[in-house]
């Protein structure tokens, strides 16, 4: 695997920005579930009415488990995305930089994306657009 990125973090704002979303939307999610198992029990009858805060307390520690899942599996949810992100921040990134060497006079080579990388086809239609435009020199 000689085309391996070394970098995790290529674009630390956009990908940045959807850990961020990932991190919320896991939030949101974990709360609406604590909120949301326990009286789903109450209301399929698995537990018997009583006082809310214990009703509460032995919902909560009923889906236990699943807050333990959940919890274990966040640091993987936060690495996938930042690894798909990969996909779509390194082509922007090598564009941008490939575009700020022409603007400061260099040489234009082409533009070659990793497999599985997003935006092969725009790489595919800039190097044609470019090489059209170099022969036109």
């Amino acid at each position: 695997m000689k085309n391996r990125r070394r970098k995790h973090l290529i674009d630390s704002a956009v990908q940045g920005a959807l850990v961020k979303r990932i991190l919320i939307q896991w939030g949101l999610f974990l709360a609406m579930a604590c909120m949301t198992l326990p009286l789903w029990r109450i209301l399929t009858g698995a537990e018997p009415l009583g006082p809310f805060s214990v009703l509460m307390a032995r919902g909560w520690v009923a889906s236990g488990p699943i807050f333990v899942i959940l919890l274990a599996m966040l640091p993987m949810f936060v690495w996938d995305t930042i690894t798909f992100s990969q996909r779509f921040a390194g082509p922007m990134y090598r564009f941008h930089k490939t575009i700020q060497d022409l603007n400061a006079g260099g040489e234009f080579r082409r533009i070659q994306l990793r497999k599985g990388d997003f935006w092969t086809q725009f790489a595919d239609d800039f190097n044609t657009m470019m090489e059209r435009m170099e022969e036109r020199k």
